[in-house]
């Protein structure tokens, strides 16, 4: 077979997958909802630096959504996997600007161990004292939540065994990891918010806080820190 042929033929097949997965218009409207917030917020931040990596952080989740509707599941889990360091990351340099300087130069890279530290990390109860004391106990009940998602992400980075049993060199649609997908996203663009709300929500002007309340009142209403911060309905004692 030629080689335009080889690959027209996983075009083709890669395109039937996507004419399946996008029927599902509400999922993928929610994913790029959440893309598309976040580099809303990353316009109320002053820090040019760390607004430019949360847009990364938008272009990655809706990179990750578009691999899986074409039936490329590990570069999607990866892209996933990508924008949660990323998201997490940049929240970390937030308060660590040699380390952010020094990685924008290439000097450093993102460390996951110090990002999810129960000391010191961004889901630890010294973070969101310092950014967002009501927070405090919904911010460190993520952390172990996040390891978890990290490491199943993880899986399809580095390749684990099991991983390939879903992963056939002919591409073909699977329901269970788009299922899965959705689930893990679903999972992470919550911790991923709730960490951004925790970080900057009090430091934001009251202009833009118009501009991002109303999506946060109907995204975070679990959390009755931030929704009564945004002016919701306060919480019955």
């Amino acid at each position: 077979m030629k080689i335009d042929e080889y690959f027209s033929n996983l075009n083709e097949a890669s395109q039937k997958i996507f004419s399946e997965t996008i029927q599902d218009k509400k999922k993928f409207g929610e994913i790029h909802h959440i893309s598309a917030f976040i580099y809303d917020f990353s316009e109320c931040l002053f820090d040019v630096d760390e607004k430019n990596v949360l847009r990364i952080v938008s272009t990655q989740l809706d990179t990750s959504a578009f691999n899986m509707s074409l039936g490329m599941y590990r570069q999607a889990f990866t892209s996933l996997r990508l924008a949660f360091e990323m998201s997490l990351g940049v929240i970390y340099f937030s308060i660590n600007k040699l380390e952010h300087y020094e990685w924008l130069k290439g000097q450093n890279d993102i460390k996951w161990s110090k990002l999810i530290d129960e000391d010191n990390g961004v889901l630890s109860r010294r973070f969101a004292n310092a950014f967002f004391p009501e927070l405090s106990s919904d911010i460190i009940s993520q952390n172990a939540e996040a390891k978890s998602l990290y490491r199943e992400l993880s899986e399809y980075v580095h390749g684990n065994y099991d991983t390939w049993d879903n992963n056939k060199i002919v591409l073909e649609p699977n329901q269970e990891l788009i299922d899965k997908y959705f689930n893990l996203f679903g999972r992470l663009s919550s911790i991923i918010l709730l960490v951004l709300c925790c970080r900057y929500l009090k430091s934001i002007t009251s202009e833009n806080i118009d501009q991002i309340s109303g999506f946060l009142l109907e995204e975070m209403k679990q959390f009755s820190a931030i929704r009564e911060a945004l002016g919701g309905v306060k919480e019955e004692k």
